[in-house]
């Protein structure tokens, strides 16, 4: 007869104990932190942070190691873990944009929309 904790009952599946390094992306894919993925089953994960961070409820957890991302809702916390559940299925996915490529990009964005409004300025007044 075994003795049941009062988490493993709560958990639909097994945890199976991992060591692999992830990257928490959030505030509209602008700030990452790397983490921990100390366990992990198909229904949630646990990481481990270097120091005691705020974090949103929802974000996604980005795998480097198979290029996969995932978005996660805390379910728990402490000092410097955090129990996540898995909130979507999996999406292949290329590494995180940087956030320098983030900045270039809306930089361009907005130059883009500066251009196309003074277009519309120098052909209306012909």
């Amino acid at each position: 007869m075994s003795a049941a904790t009062p988490f493993s009952e709560r958990r639909r599946s097994v945890r199976n104990r991992t060591l692999i390094g992830g990257k928490v992306i959030f505030n509209q894919r602008q700030s990452t932190l790397d983490c921990t993925i100390r366990n992990l089953s198909e229904d949630g994960a646990l990481l481990v942070f270097p120091d005691s961070i705020a974090l949103p409820e929802l974000f996604e957890l980005y795998f480097p190691v198979k290029r996969e991302s995932r978005m996660v809702r805390s379910r728990w916390r402490d000092a410097e873990r955090i129990g996540v559940s898995f909130a979507a299925a999996a999406k292949q996915d290329d590494a995180p944009v940087p956030l320098d490529l983030m900045r270039r990009l809306r930089q361009l964005e907005q130059e883009n929309t500066a251009l196309k409004a003074r277009i519309v300025e120098l052909t209306e007044g012909a």
